[in-house]
């Protein structure tokens, strides 16, 4: 099955699958670091999601990107012969969310990392103020400006693993728009697979409301974690080693099949 903006990496183990999601306005290639890692024991996929990467023509909905995401689980599936661990960073959590909640019984697990707020209030303002302000530079400005970002805050490695893939000036706001509207605690609260949430210690934002999160999920009788990594939003990309060991960990600690 070749589906667009899909990337495989298969270092010979095909027993165990992992489905990596990016976050907001990057790609897939920000994971290339943790699949050059990961590969040698898991069949690693990566996608973009609709307005970002390869596909950053198209409009970016929640619904078409658990579309995008399902297509990737089932070709997971499909080339394994059992259910992926999901790994989602900031958008890309949220996605994971929406597809397990609306497709229970489809994953192994959920690892969970930096989605844990709700798009209200004044986190929903600054990051609608954040989307106009990119938004009224230009491209090339724009492209410069998170090519600073990424290399101040993430390891050279990771910082042009993202650059390399573009940056999704129009998804941005897409996908703000389209976290205000949707309730994210109610997908959580939803949710039937054992889930890991992870935070940076330092992303004080999305740690306001990661126990709310949990209890949400707890509630439902779901199997769920909370733990905390060093660094920032951004931790994934500020220690892809220790990330590639975080994901084996949960690996490890999921239901067999």
């Amino acid at each position: 099955m070749t589906l667009p903006g899909l990337h495989v990496f298969d270092g010979g183990a095909t027993s165990a699958a992992v489905v990596m999601v990016h976050g907001i306005r990057v790609s897939s290639s920000m994971w290339l670091p943790h699949a050059r890692r990961l590969a040698p024991d898991f069949r690693v996929s990566t996608l973009d999601l609709p307005g970002h990467g390869i596909l950053h023509d198209e409009t970016f909905t929640l619904a078409s990107a658990v579309e995008a995401l399902d297509a990737a689980v089932a070709e997971a599936g499909a080339a394994t012969g059992g259910r992926p661990l999901v790994v989602g960073m900031s958008l890309g959590g949220f996605v994971a969310m929406a597809h397990a909640a609306t497709r229970p019984g489809q994953l192994r697990g959920l690892l969970i990392c930096g989605s844990t707020a709700r798009a209200r209030g004044w986190k929903a303002l600054a990051y609608t103020a954040a989307a106009h302000i990119d938004q009224r530079r230009s491209e090339e400005h724009s492209a410069e400006a998170n090519a600073r970002l990424f290399r101040r805050r993430a390891i050279p490695e990771c910082a042009e693993a993202v650059i390399a893939g573009g940056f999704a000036r129009h998804a941005f706001g897409e996908a703000v728009r389209e976290l205000r509207r949707v309730d994210v605690l109610d997908l959580a609260a939803r949710l039937r697979t054992p889930t890991r949430f992870v935070n940076g210690r330092r992303d004080l934002l999305f740690r306001q409301e990661e126990k709310t999160f949990l209890r949400a999920v707890r509630a439902a009788g779901t199997t769920a974690h909370l733990t905390h990594a060093p660094g920032d939003h951004l931790f994934p990309l500020q220690d892809p080693d220790g990330f590639a060991d975080l994901v084996r960990d949960v690996h490890t600690g999921l239901p067999a099949t």
